[in-house]
């Protein structure tokens, strides 16, 4: 019997934590999780990043993340930031994402925020659709143009957030209200 392929969106996850030695040896589980993807585009997109991840040296690869994504506010991946800034209507997003993953029974295993595009992608894996999973989808609305910021610093990353951008203009019709993005010049 052969089991169901892991959601796209929970490989997505796993690609994009921290690359730490537990990471590393996860690798073939998902190489393997990226070959029973379903979607050529997903699994195209997937193995050239996993292509790219075994071209260098795991301290490499930390250096890249951390430039990419801990030093550089513009493309951090807790993607509140990117909608608010650092301010109140940020916490109250926070603060509702966070019951969002209460509501549905989803407990984080990770000190980060709630509003980690990993943990993210982790929660629509495996959550329900319903509306706990509205506000993740309407934080996603800027995804675009967070991947373009990123191909500016890590190419890599921005290819593989693609398929994300794809995702996320079939599930979100085109609409201007909700969450609006903060001036470009804090980018």
């Amino acid at each position: 019997m052969k089991k169901d392929p892991i959601h796209p969106l929970r490989v997505l996850s796993a690609l994009l934590q921290y690359p730490n030695e537990d990471w590393w040896h996860q690798m073939p589980h998902i190489e393997k999780a990226v070959a029973d993807l379903p979607s050529k585009e997903m699994k195209k997109c997937m193995d050239a990043f996993l292509g790219y991840l075994k071209t260098h040296s795991l301290i490499h690869l930390q250096e890249c993340y951390t430039a990419a994504f801990d030093l550089n506010p513009s493309t951090t991946l807790n993607l509140t930031y990117h909608i608010y800034g650092d301010n109140e209507k940020r916490a109250d997003v926070l603060a509702r994402l966070q019951q969002s993953y209460q509501d549905a029974g989803y407990e984080r295993t990770t000190g980060e925020l709630p509003d980690y595009l990993p943990l993210m992608l982790e929660f629509l894996s495996v959550g329900p659709d319903t509306e706990n999973t509205d506000l993740i989808w309407e934080c996603l609305r800027g995804i675009e143009d967070y991947v373009a910021r990123l191909q500016q610093t890590a190419p890599p990353y921005a290819s593989l957030l693609r398929v994300l951008v794809d995702v996320a203009a079939e599930r979100l019709p085109c609409r201007a209200d909700h969450l609006h993005p903060v001036a470009s010049s804090r980018h």
